[in-house]
């Protein structure tokens, strides 16, 4: 292998750790979960959680009246539930959108069970009916109050009619198999499938009980749903009103200040002795979390800007301006992800391997015993690193020698932009905290800001190019000036290319600044004046509603993406059919769809949505069974079906983690309603102005968890706050609005019915979760293998355009990623921390077959997280590495030797489909891609034609050039996806086997030494 192309490993450390800092006790404050003390101190979130305190409990105070709560009925706690459900928390038309889907799930439902109403009828035997109401109107005769005694006997389940239940039944399950589906395939529509159902749910279980069309059911619950409507609008208009263009320019400043913070974080790396950066330190874990809180805070953008344009706001930039500021936002989180991945290089396992650091010495070899590097390192690779690190530690060109040399030569980069960041972050907030006031004064003064940062930022970038770059050669002077002199034969560069890898990223990443400070100071010219902007259109709301990733599932407590979500698109442009040829004629296409429904039918999803209709047709069964009709509906058994829909899940882990979350909801919303009731009512049925103050009183903590809660909690916080409004406002009906027909009770009756019907539920969904279980640790796998293939479709690619520099993605010149490739980036970022949360849930499955290895799957996850960041690190340098330079490297760039890329390729398809298919892998299949490196570029080095002076010539030149930073950036980005690949092949063998073969270590070793090419 050449001198260009050495693996980057850290040096050892001569110099002692930074001292530590004295560990203070912390306020009170601290000792508070972070999303608790975060939003306690925040005026936001005061103004926000007030908003929905406020409009909670009006929910309440609208049933207190004695003719509001007439008019609203028995389920006029409706209002309230829907007030905790979907809190007034949000900007109007997202509010708007959010209410409305529910509204149409609500109507949906309501129409199917119409329709089954209208059929169910139309199949009754009238005589039968005729006759016994005929019987019932006999027996009534003469009494005071007739109606008590007619209405009983429908809830009695007199005129209940075999022909009539089956078909509420059918349309039952219909109603129910279509919500399941709009469950598990449009997440975004959840609240609307969960309140569907409950339509169905009620107006089913009721329907068949009385023998006339009584199509008005749900009257009740859209009443007191219209109240709440009517009531979260008042206030999210006048109380504290927030448009998602104000919104959205708020969360791009915070995405902009988490920018700043991981750049002015380098200066933190920079400093830091690479032993103290080890996977595991405090230093690692803050760069880590950085870039996952900048990676989800851009998801929230992402998601939020089909919405942007659909609304009426005032303020001086619209939907369009805030929306061409995400691609170039978008440009400069991916590099910064790449910038922020140096620390993992400092840290690396092999890194440290020349001399471990006293403190952390055991981290060190638990990491590169972890990758494997360690142990299966040919003799030949190992004999490579030994001489390279003796000649690093000889020349004084370690890592650490050359870290101060990387701080000086970028401190006037990174200081520029960071200031050019934080002018973009003031011209934002300028713009979007002075919509209203009169003047141009502030923005006029903040856009000067941003022009004067940005001249800075670009006179700091051509200083870098052309003169502070030098300042990383100079540790090298010394072994330049013998290499040139015959005294050295090979120069250790490794340290350099590392240098030259934050170097070329921060380069890219001040380059993306530029762009979009460019794009921010043009708006801000060009928008000087405050105006009213009207909606533009309904586009891209369909696409939205269909894309598999939102919050609503959080509701329910499950993910619902498909196992095949990262398909790579090799396999899905190029995969075909083994079975059978394209087909031909009709009869062929048709047989090919019933082929693709049985294959369908298998799937997670449609599973899910056949186990929805069996539970929900069985529990269902004893509301419409004579025997059983007058017991279900006087303990209220509709709630035990929909606890049983809404804790089914698609996965067993989801399944378990739902039961917990809600077992625990219920409990804790149970006391807490309780002590509200009994505080508030004691033993009596309540007092409007007691009842009424200690609501307002127990609900804020509520509400306050309800809004700010993480998500992993929100399925909890929503059954504590559903079972306090059952046990609040069933009491406050039963005790107050007379005329009930079999009340629930007060205070404790109500709490141990809510529990038992939720136990109820809970054990059916778990008997049909048995039936059979779906496995959310077989998930994990199989994604785990689509995401392998999907990283092996961007490394072809990108090295597909590293060997045309003539055609391709970045042969225009322009040095920026075309939009489709970024996007590809950004959606496998996004996979990966979704399966970080299914690998977190299917923990929950338990270890009933044994222990399953969480360990090794979150280390899988970081190789392919490190694989993607790399992979990230080289597409940066070839779209700024010149086409010629490109062209010109390719004979000597040993990465991209044919037999190379072909080893690199085949060891990324062994892996994946190994975790695809649960085979085991084989020893003899196993190569260290960087030993095949060395034997691949040591037949090249023997070739016929080789000039060794003249490359000696050329390297020098060559290492002394601005454009040589990319290609060193990009050589080591594809030496550390090998490195990766290496280490993922070894965690894969450990999780699925490796077949031995007998002898085969021994005769490696031998057959390396007899035939070394060192």
């Amino acid at each position: 292998m050449s001198v260009e192309e050495k693996r980057p490993n850290g040096g050892p450390s001569t110099k002692d750790s930074p001292p530590t800092a004295p560990v203070s006790n912390g306020s009170l404050w601290d000792k508070l979960p972070p999303w608790v003390s975060k939003n306690l101190r925040s005026g936001k979130s005061w103004k926000l959680l007030l908003r929905c305190w406020v409009a909670s409990w009006v929910c309440f105070v609208i049933m207190v009246p004695n003719k509001s709560l007439a008019t609203l009925g028995n389920t006029a706690f409706f209002a309230l539930l829907l007030s905790i459900m979907m809190p007034p928390n949000m900007p109007v038309q997202l509010f708007i959108f959010a209410i409305t889907t529910l509204v149409l799930g609500i109507a949906l439902g309501w129409a199917i069970s119409c329709a089954g109403m209208a059929a169910a009828l139309a199949v009754r035997d009238q005589t039968l009916v005729k006759a016994t109401l005929q019987k019932e109107a006999t027996s009534a005769a003469g009494l005071a109050n007739p109606d008590a005694l007619f209405q009983n006997a429908i809830f009695r389940g007199d005129f209940l009619d075999t022909r009539s239940t089956v078909i509420f039944g059918v349309f039952m399950g219909f109603g129910c198999f279509i919500f399941a589906l709009v469950r598990a395939y449009a997440p975004k529509l959840t609240i609307m499938s969960v309140f569907g159902t409950i339509a169905i749910d009620i107006f089913c279980s009721f329907g068949p009980l009385f023998p006339v069309a009584q199509y008005t059911l749900l009257n009740s619950m859209l009443t007191a749903v219209a109240c709440y409507i009517a009531i979260a609008l008042v206030f999210i208009t006048f109380a504290f009103p927030e448009t998602l263009n104000h919104s959205y320019l708020a969360s791009s400043a915070d995405l902009l200040g988490k920018f700043q913070g991981i750049l002015e974080m380098q200066e933190e790396v920079l400093r830091t002795d690479p032993h103290d950066i080890v996977p595991g330190t405090p230093l690692a874990t803050k760069t880590a979390m950085a870039r996952t809180g900048m990676i989800m805070q851009l998801q929230q953008l992402m998601g939020q800007k089909q919405f942007l344009n659909l609304e009426f706001s005032w303020g001086r930039w619209n939907g369009d301006d805030i929306k061409d500021m995400l691609e170039p936002l978008q440009i400069v989180a991916t590099r910064l992800g790449a910038l922020n991945g140096f620390a993992k290089i400092m840290g690396h396992p092999l890194s440290l391997a020349d001399h471990k650091h006293e403190d952390t010495e055991s981290v060190a070899e638990s990491q590169s015993d972890a990758s494997g590097t360690a142990v299966d390192d040919t003799f030949l690779l190992r004999q490579f690193r030994e001489r390279n690190l003796a000649a690093e530690e000889e020349h004084s060109v370690r890592l650490i020698d050359v870290l101060p040399n990387i701080r000086e030569a970028t401190t006037e980069l990174r200081a520029a932009g960071v200031a050019t960041l934080s002018s973009i972050q003031a011209l934002i907030v300028a713009v979007n905290t002075h919509r209203y006031k009169r003047g141009n004064a502030l923005q006029d003064t903040r856009l000067a800001e941003l022009d004067t940062s940005l001249t800075a930022l670009r006179a700091a970038i051509a200083d870098f190019k052309a003169d502070r770059r030098f300042v990383l050669l100079q540790p090298y002077q010394a072994v330049f000036e013998k290499h040139d002199s015959g005294a050295v034969n090979r120069i250790p560069l490794r340290a350099l290319y590392q240098s030259y890898v934050f170097a070329a990223n921060l380069t890219v990443v001040c380059n993306g600044i530029v762009q979009l400070a460019e794009l921010a100071s043009q708006t801000a010219a060009k928008r000087t004046r405050a105006r009213l902007w009207a909606p533009k259109g309904l586009r891209a709301i369909v696409k939205l509603l269909r894309s598999p990733d939102g919050a609503g599932e959080g509701a329910v407590g499950e993910d619902v993406q498909p196992e095949q979500a990262v398909e790579a698109e090799e396999r899905r442009d190029y995969k075909l059919d083994p079975d059978s040829r394209a087909p031909e004629n009709f009869l062929q296409r048709f047989a090919g769809i019933i082929h693709s429904l049985f294959r369908w039918a298998k799937t997670p999803e449609a599973l899910f949505a056949f186990r929805y209709v069996v539970i929900t047709i069985a529990l269902w069964l004893p509301s419409v069974i004579r025997s059983s009709a007058h017991f279900a509906y006087s303990q209220r058994s509709v709630w035990a079906l929909i606890m049983a829909q809404t804790t089914l899940n698609i996965y067993a882990s989801d399944q378990i983690f739902n039961y917990v979350m809600r077992l625990g909801g219920t409990f804790f919303g149970a006391v807490w309603g309780m002590a509200c009731w009994y505080i508030g009512a004691g033993h009596g049925t309540g007092n409007p102005y007691g009842m009424a103050a200690i609501v307002a009183v127990f609900l804020l903590p509520l509400v306050f968890c309800r809004i700010f809660a993480p998500p992993q909690y929100l399925v909890g916080v929503l059954m504590s706050g559903a079972t306090f409004v059952l046990v609040v406002g069933y009491s406050w009906i039963d005790g107050n609005l007379p005329g009930i027909f079999q009340n629930v009770g007060i205070g404790w009756e109500v709490a141990w019915r809510r529990w038992v019907l939720v136990m109820i539920g809970c054990a059916a969904s778990f008997i049909l979760m048995m039936l059979p279980p779906k496995s959310g640790r077989k998930t994990v796998r199989l994604r785990n293998a689509s995401v392998l293939s999907g990283l092996s479709y961007l490394y072809s690619h990108l090295t597909s355009l590293w060997l045309n520099p003539a055609a391709g993605a970045f042969s225009d010149g322009k040095h920026h990623w075309p939009a489709e490739l970024r996007a590809k980036f950004i959606a496998l970022a996004e996979q990966i921390q979704d399966l970080r949360v299914r690998t977190a849930m299917s923990k929950w499955e338990g270890n009933i077959r044994g222990a399953w290895a969480v360990e090794e799957y979150n280390r899988l996850l970081e190789v392919e997280s490190d694989m993607l960041s790399s992979l990230v690190l080289m597409g940066g340098a070839l779209a700024n590495l010149d086409p010629e330079l490109r062209k010109s490297t390719l004979p000597h760039t040993h990465v991209l030797n044919p037999h190379f890329i072909s080893d690199v390729m085949s060891m990324f398809f062994l892996i994946s489909q190994s975790l695809r298919t649960g085979e085991p892998l084989h020893q003899a299949q196993y190569k260290n891609l960087a030993d095949r490196l060395h034997y691949h570029g040591g037949l090249a080095a023997t070739a016929p034609g080789a000039g060794a002076a003249a490359r000696k010539t050329h390297l020098k030149q060559s290492l002394t050039s601005y454009e040589y930073m990319f290609y060193a950036t990009a050589v080591v980005a594809v030496l550390q996806v090998v490195s990766a690949v290496n280490e993922a092949r070894t965690i894969v063998a450990r999780l699925c086997g490796e077949v031995p073969l007998e002898g085969f270590e021994r005769w490696r070793e031998e057959y390396d030494h007899a035939h070394t090419l060192v």
